[in-house]
């Protein structure tokens, strides 16, 4: 089995983030880098060197507009769409999946209804509210979503108090009570508050949310072969979200706790040929 190089998989990604900015752009619709995405745009003027994936932030205009919008119109043979809270992919953050190729995290490869290909995330930015007692309920509603999410695609966690949390989030949220949360997230849709949030993703608490103000115009900047839009003040959310010293290399240490989503790659063949003939499990090779 071939082995691919970090690298090689961020060529692939690119093909995927340069047809999604041509799509935004022939549809009137603006996202931003996000995250790690946005400082490897500031600092490396491309991906992070040991990063395996790119995300970015829509508004929840955007995100509605964006997902409607490419189930109609995208590239529905070259891409498949992976939409948010479904029953094969139970999470508020949706995809952009190129068919022909297999991407397996070991966080996600229980879930076997999920599209297993290279990807960019797509993630939702939300009003927020700026009473602390508030933007607190706002961020529990959403953990709370998050932590079920992940307990229906079977993720794995060998710390036993977050095992128990993936167990108990299966009995608060049920049928009655997930629409209510799904309510308290969206609670300030339409207001222009001082702040927004996004809380489907790994940052704790304090780097959820940031000024509104820090988002203005698009602004596109230098991404390996292209050009790719951040926040107008992009400078001042990364220091937001990473610290002052975002612009300095982090320490070894530091980068090998850097998430892993490609445990196995084939940038060559679809998922489809890792699994068996009646699509239950995976074969052998991506078991070992």
């Amino acid at each position: 089995m071939k082995e691919y190089t970090t690298k090689e998989i961020q060529k692939v990604i690119l093909t995927i983030i340069k047809d999604i900015d041509v799509f935004c752009k022939e549809n009137d619709i603006t996202y931003y880098l996000m995250s790690g995405s946005a400082l490897g745009a500031m600092r490396h003027k491309g991906f992070i060197p040991w990063d395996d994936d790119l995300d970015i932030f829509m508004t929840v205009d955007n995100y509605q507009k964006f997902l409607k919008l490419f189930a109609e119109k995208g590239d529905n043979e070259k891409y498949f769409l992976q939409h948010e809270n479904t029953p094969e992919w139970p999470l508020f953050i949706s995809r952009v999946c190129l068919n022909g190729t297999t991407m397996i995290s070991d966080e996600f490869k229980y879930n076997l209804k999920q599209h297993h290909t290279v990807f960019v995330d797509i993630m939702c930015l939300y009003s927020a509210p700026k009473n602390s007692l508030a933007h607190r309920m706002q961020y529990i509603s959403a953990q709370l979503l998050r932590v079920n999410s992940l307990a229906k695609c079977n993720f794995p966690n060998k710390n036993i108090i977050k095992r128990i949390a993936l167990k108990l989030s299966k009995i608060i949220v049920n049928k009655a009570t997930k629409p209510l949360l799904i309510k308290a997230v969206h609670k300030y849709e339409g207001k222009n508050t001082e702040l927004v949030g996004h809380y489907f993703g790994r940052p704790r608490y304090k780097n959820t949310s940031f000024p509104r103000k820090f988002i203005g115009k698009a602004r596109y900047v230098s991404f390996e072969d292209t050009e790719l839009p951040v926040f107008e003040y992009v400078e001042d959310y990364l220091e937001t979200r990473f610290g002052p010293k975002w612009m300095e290399m982090p320490s070894q240490a530091t980068i090998d706790k850097y998430p892993v989503h490609g445990n196995f790659v084939d940038l060559d063949n679809d998922y489809t040929k890792y699994l068996n003939a009646d699509k239950t499990q995976w074969r052998e090779e991506i078991n070992n």
